[in-house]
C-alpha cells in the first residue's frame, strides 16, 4: 500500500512540475505581448504622423519583431541568460476599426505563436487605439 501511495505521488508531482513550467512560459509570453500593446498605446500618433508599429497591415498580419532582429521572437531563456529555451512567432496585426464617428480608430492585435514540449500555443491580446 506504500508503494502505490508512494508512486501516485511521484506521478502526481511530475504532472504538477509539468504544469507549471508550461504557466511560467504563458506569463513570459503573455509579458512580450503586453509590451508591445503598451508600446503601441503609448506612441504619439495623429492621422498626418502615423508611427511604424502602428502602420495598418493585411487582415492576417505581419510577423513583427520587437527587437529589431531575426523573424522570432525570444519567450525563454536558458538560465545562462543569453541561450534560448523557446521562441515564437510574433504576429503584429492592425487594421481601421469601423465606427459611426468616422473617426481614424485602429484595431492592434499581437499574437504570440510558440511551441513548448510537443504542443503549440498562442497568446494574444486586442486594443482600440484613436488618434492623440
Amino acid at each position: 500500500m506504500i508503494l502505490i501511495v508512494g508512486i501516485a505521488g511521484v506521478q502526481a508531482l511530475a504532472m504538477m512540475n509539468a504544469k507549471a513550467s508550461a504557466m511560467r512560459i504563458l506569463n513570459n509570453a503573455r509579458a512580450v505581448v503586453q509590451r508591445n500593446i503598451d508600446t503601441a498605446m503609448g506612441a504619439p500618433y495623429s492621422t498626418t504622423a502615423v508611427p511604424a508599429i502602428l502602420a495598418t497591415t493585411p487582415a492576417t498580419g505581419t510577423v513583427y519583431v520587437d527587437d529589431g532582429s531575426g523573424n522570432l521572437e525570444n519567450v525563454v531563456y536558458l538560465s545562462n541568460g543569453t541561450s534560448t529555451l523557446v521562441t515564437g512567432t510574433l504576429t503584429r496585426t492592425v487594421v481601421a476599426a469601423a465606427n459611426s464617428e468616422s473617426q481614424a480608430l485602429l484595431s492592434i492585435t499581437f499574437s504570440l505563436t510558440y511551441t513548448y514540449r510537443k504542443h503549440n500555443y498562442t497568446y494574444s491580446m486586442t486594443t482600440l487605439r484613436a488618434p492623440d
